[in-house]
């Protein structure tokens, strides 16, 4: 899940040689407010998944515990680091663009995006950890085919390498597949009300 104004399709990035009144427009800020909005509200659906996942996973595993507290404690570090990474990366352009003058100096926006993107890379960890115990979990309690936990130990792991950007691929697509058969296992998982 890359977040973040850049991500968002809101790069509001500058040449140097563009300094002043070309970059520092309130528009800019606009449009990263929506970027910082719509990334944020990813982050905290992805914790409502994480929620659902993490009773799920513990339904698969039955006492242990292991596998649950994984899933969580991972999932968890992903959503931080992500949020970390879109306030760092809002953070420092609003403050390059409510300057003196508004001039918006292109060293900080360029720290920005690399520090947030090295924020959320770097959960990528955890997101690995919540996929390989989730999956492991699943393969185990035999609601999935093994082919498909193979597919899903492999996201994890690629998920490790999310500094390269194309594993961040990966966690999404594995997150919308699990979140698809979650949702569509909803209604089947729920007990009977005694009537």
């Amino acid at each position: 899940m890359p977040v973040g104004p850049r991500w968002a399709g809101f790069s509001t990035s500058c040449s140097s040689s563009s300094a002043s009144s070309s970059c520092s427009t309130a528009s800019r800020r606009d449009k990263i407010s929506i970027g910082w909005i719509i990334a944020g509200l990813g982050i905290f659906a992805f914790l409502w998944f994480l929620s659902s996942l993490r009773r799920a996973v513990r339904r698969w595993e039955g006492d242990d515990g292991f596998l649950t507290a994984l899933t969580t404690i991972g999932g968890a570090i992903y959503a931080t680091l992500a949020f970390a990474a879109i306030a760092i990366n809002v953070g420092i352009r609003t403050m390059s663009d409510d300057t003196y003058h508004h001039t918006v100096y292109p060293g900080l926006i360029h720290a920005a995006d690399d520090a947030s993107y090295v924020l959320h890379a770097t959960g990528g960890a955890g997101a690995s950890a919540m996929i390989i115990a989730a999956t492991l979990a699943a393969m185990r309690a035999a609601v999935i085919p093994k082919w498909a936990g193979w597919l899903g130990i492999i996201a994890g792991i690629l998920a490790l390498a999310s500094i390269i950007f194309f594993p961040q691929a990966a966690i999404a697509l594995w997150i919308l597949i699990v979140s698809g058969l979650l949702f569509a296992r909803g209604g089947q998982s729920r007990p009977a009300v005694a009537g």
